[in-house]
């Protein structure tokens, strides 16, 4: 089995053709014809990572975040790609091509915080999904456990009963998601002006961690990657989230 047939498979779950115009998903670093027997998945690519992978003998790394998102002007030691090809691992990302697709981030996001009759719109990186009528803050509790998350949030008070998600910085799309009826837009990160500029909306604002909203659908992926391939032993990362909090939520 090579790195070409998982490339193939991953394309067909959550085509590479659809990717933002600015992203760079697909083969990063290597080549299709790549025997594989032992890959590594992991949301962010990191020189730690690329050790992990020689720690662990493996032949492929697949991360959603992509190892070259700019022209690099040098491949020192210092560049995970020259790191990457330094060991002979073959890089693959699917970022946003698996961010918007039936099955990808955002539906594993919807899920794994338990709403209900998920749907998609014209947004193909947001889903919209129904919960009992409830409160912010008691929906942040339930995010804060299902996430395994520090959960910041505005409009604690506000009744919700139509949440929109959008795995990882999505925050831009809350004018979009109460357009689409959507009372709160759960996202990994915001900026402080969009939580008083959604406040000011009526719309709850509601972040979790870019890595924490969108790692469940690594886990998820790596599932389906085992399912489709048994004789390739697919390997979750170590990795955690390179950013910390002191546990308790913020309310803004």
């Amino acid at each position: 089995m090579n790195a070409g047939n998982i490339y193939d498979y991953i394309n067909e779950i959550a085509p590479f053709s659809a990717q933002a115009e600015w992203d760079n998903s697909g083969f990063q670093v290597g080549e299709r014809g790549q025997e594989v027997k032992k890959v590594l998945l992991a949301l962010d690519p990191t020189a730690a990572l690329i050790q992990e992978a020689k720690d662990l003998n493996c032949e492929m790394i697949i991360t959603h975040h992509p190892v070259l998102f700019h022209p690099a002007k040098q491949f020192t030691e210092q560049n995970v790609a020259y790191l990457a090809a330094r060991a002979g691992i073959t890089v693959l990302s699917a970022h946003t091509s698996y961010d918007c697709a039936d099955g990808g981030v955002s539906d594993v996001l919807a899920q794994s915080v338990e709403l209900q009759n998920i749907t998609a719109k014209e947004n193909v990186f947001l889903r919209f999904g129904s919960v009992a009528p409830q409160s912010v803050r008691t929906f942040a509790e339930k995010v804060k456990t299902a996430l395994h998350a520090s959960v910041t949030f505005n409009l604690p008070e506000k009744e919700i009963r139509l949440v929109a998600v959008c795995g990882g910085a999505g925050s831009d799309f809350w004018q979009e998601a109460k357009e689409n009826g959507a009372d709160l837009l759960l996202t990994g990160e915001a900026h402080h002006h969009e939580y008083l500029d959604s406040a000011a909306a009526d719309m709850a604002l509601m972040t979790a961690g870019h890595f924490e909203t969108e790692f469940p659908a690594v886990k998820a992926l790596q599932a389906k990657l085992q399912m489709r391939f048994p004789e390739i032993e697919f390997v979750l990362s170590c990795q955690i989230a390179p950013v910390q909090y002191t546990g308790f939520e913020k309310e803004v």
